[in-house]
């Protein structure tokens, strides 16, 4: 089963979950939330490769599969992404936190034999405080910052020990960022979150690794469940900035 639309959600996204506020989780009593990712709890340590056999075992988190729809807010405004859907997993150690995203992508788009603004990238976005309100879906507001981990197929690639198709590992980048609004991203000076991309069979899975907690006034901190929302890129599409495919608020739920 596939959930709504970033567009239909969006529209009364800041409704549905005012109210929610500290309690993020209020949100599941009133049916007001977006799609719920349940967060899985484990006692080992988590990967960091995208086909570590964890993600196939019986122990492996849920995945749930999020619909991504046009992003039609702002300008430039894309309403033909070609992704259109994108599966999600998470688990959580008394440590960590891991995000895993896979979604179809038949053309592997990065500069690393060229120069190129047209890469495959994904990104995964909450809002750095738990509030009444959630914040814009584009890119938060004024006093109203998010968090924003990106990863982007760029830089060097290595090949994956025992793969037998010609996929790539890609150490690619992944950035922690924030933003209070449209074009005000931010890079931070620390970054604390780690991710592995690699590209087989005609899909890119990621995996976005970061401690729960942590000293980063910056950062949104894993103590409860939290607001997730989701964007990806296709290069070969000449999608960049808001030219993308995204799901809205959706909820991140922790056990």
């Amino acid at each position: 089963m596939y959930y709504k639309s970033f567009y239909s959600l969006t529209l009364s996204a800041i409704l549905l979950f005012s109210g929610c506020a500290m309690n993020i989780e209020g949100c599941l009593e009133e049916e007001t939330c977006g799609p719920t990712i349940i967060v899985s709890n484990q006692d080992r340590s988590l990967p960091e490769e995208p086909y570590d056999p964890f993600w196939d075992s019986k122990v492996a988190p849920v995945a749930i599969n999020i619909e991504l729809g046009p992003q039609m807010i702002t300008n430039p405004k894309w309403p033909n992404p070609s992704t259109q859907k994108v599966l999600i997993r998470a688990a959580k150690t008394s440590d960590e936190l891991v995000v895993l995203l896979e979604w179809e992508d038949t053309t592997r788009d990065g500069n690393f034999n060229h120069s190129s603004l047209y890469v495959d990238r994904a990104a995964i976005m909450f809002p750095v405080k738990a509030s009444s309100e959630a914040p814009s879906i584009t890119m938060g507001e004024s006093g109203i910052p998010v968090n924003i981990w990106q990863w982007k197929s760029i830089g060097g690639e290595k090949g994956q020990p025992g793969v037998k198709t010609k996929s790539k590992l890609a150490y690619q980048t992944v950035e922690d960022l924030n933003a209070e609004g449209y074009s005000t991203l931010t890079y931070q000076s620390r970054q604390d979150v780690k991710g592995t991309a690699l590209w087989k069979d005609n899909k890119w899975r990621l995996i976005f690794k970061r401690d729960l907690v942590n000293g980063d006034s910056n950062d949104v901190q894993f103590s409860q469940s939290v607001l997730m929302a989701v964007a990806v890129w296709n290069g070969s599409n000449r999608e960049l900035n808001g030219q993308k495919g995204i799901a809205g608020w959706m909820l991140l739920k922790f056990n």
